[in-house]
């Protein structure tokens, strides 16, 4: 009989593959295609198999290493209130401020959730995925957003 040494992980490995087989379950009646000739299916069910994967390494892994006990962790509200918040935040601040500025307080307001975050390296990375995102996004990928929005006129004449 197989011991699940590390419970966390191996509940977040059947999550991982739960999630998987629902969103190919959703996505049943689009066409796949092949590499070649993608269909509208092909890469959230690529995707998907990808996030199955990845969940049964997950597993796997929770099978054989064992993890020190320390006992119950109390559980951090506030990083699941922020973390739930964060996509609509996006949402509501990309138009008025821009991929940026929206960008680099959304990373800093969600790393003050965690206990391990630095108020130093939550601002590095920020910075980095902001410059990253708006490189990416309005440079590389020619999207139609904006690096600064109309509440940051002075910056936004530049970019």
């Amino acid at each position: 009989m197989l011991k699940i040494k590390n419970g966390r992980d191996f509940v977040g490995g059947v999550t991982m593959i739960c999630t998987g087989l629902l969103f190919i379950w959703f996505g049943r009646d689009l066409q796949v295609g092949n590499s070649f000739q993608m269909g509208p299916g092909y890469f959230p069910t690529m995707l998907s198999l990808l996030l199955m994967a990845l969940g049964t390494l997950i597993i796997v892994q929770s099978l054989i290493v064992e993890v020190e006990d320390d006992g119950p962790e109390a559980w951090n509200w506030m990083a699941y209130f922020l973390v739930i918040l964060a996509p609509i935040g996006f949402g509501l601040l990309l138009a008025r401020l821009g991929l940026a500025v929206t960008i680099f307080l959304l990373i800093v307001g969600v790393a003050t959730a965690s206990r391990y975050a630095n108020w130093r390296h939550a601002i590095l990375l920020g910075l980095f995925l902001a410059a990253c995102s708006v490189l990416l996004f309005t440079k590389l990928l020619s999207l139609p957003v904006s690096a600064f929005g109309p509440w940051i006129p002075f910056v936004g004449d530049f970019f």
